[in-house]
């Protein structure tokens, strides 16, 4: 390996340690939500016994959609290593 896919095969790696970081601070979901249920009861709704949840929007990213970027950032990376493989041959 040539310096330049060393850095691309570097940069390609950290960009999906990234992304899995991302996805495990999020609480770690199997699948992507975009809305999430909160609890708005007040104290009265608290002494009468009603119950007031209601979904707010709100993004979680899901291993559906982390796994899905990551296998796109390591694609893009592969096809970078083999550009960069073949313009290496071509130079010699």
């Amino acid at each position: 390996m040539n310096k330049n896919q060393k850095k691309i095969l570097l940069i390609g790696i950290i960009l999906i340690v990234t992304v899995l970081v991302y996805w495990y601070s999020q609480g770690g979901e199997l699948l992507t939500k975009t809305q999430v249920l909160v609890d708005k009861t007040t104290e009265l709704d608290k002494m009468l016994g009603v119950e007031n949840k209601q979904y707010e929007d709100k993004f979680i990213l899901g291993l559906d959609l982390a796994g899905a970027v990551s296998v796109a950032i390591a694609a893009i990376t592969g096809i970078f290593i083999f550009i960069f493989k073949n313009k290496r041959k071509e130079t010699q």
